[in-house]
């Protein structure tokens, strides 16, 4: 199960739908929602090798205000084989934040098996509203 995130340009502020993983997977697992700035974020990507996962995964890192230290890590994209592929999600999430123009076409076309299981995420309504619109912004 991937972790919701959005991203809100006007703001400049990420948002994080986090959940604290259990060992039922049948159980609600507890959730907390991370607001960060986009300034302190910088994107890493890793190379996983073990028995069940290998391949190339994305993270964001959020550091400390003017340095690179991190304080959290939070996985923006799963393992996948090809790392020009991540390349592009976060040159794409970077354009998107900047204002700049990004490709009208889905960098994936086909739906993920995983996004069933996000119909079960529930932003609270503060944030739903703050992460949908601009300072100063009524409710779309």
């Amino acid at each position: 199960r991937g972790t919701p995130i959005r991203f809100n340009r006007a703001r400049q502020k990420i948002y994080i739908y986090d959940y604290q993983r259990r060992w039922n997977p049948w159980v609600r697992w507890p959730t907390t929602i991370k607001v960060f700035d986009w300034a302190d974020i910088h994107g890493e990507m890793t190379r996983e090798v073990d028995r069940y996962d290998q391949g190339y995964r994305l993270y964001g890192a959020v550091c400390y205000p003017g340095t690179n230290q991190v304080r959290e890590r939070f996985v923006l994209s799963y393992t996948v084989g090809d790392p020009a592929m991540l390349h592009g999600r976060w040159s794409h999430c970077c354009q998107y934040m900047q204002g700049k123009e990004v490709p009208p076409y889905p960098l994936v076309t086909e739906r993920p098996k995983t996004w069933a299981l996000w119909d079960t995420v529930r932003w609270s309504e503060e944030i739903d509203k703050e992460s949908r619109t601009a300072p100063g912004e009524q409710e779309r």
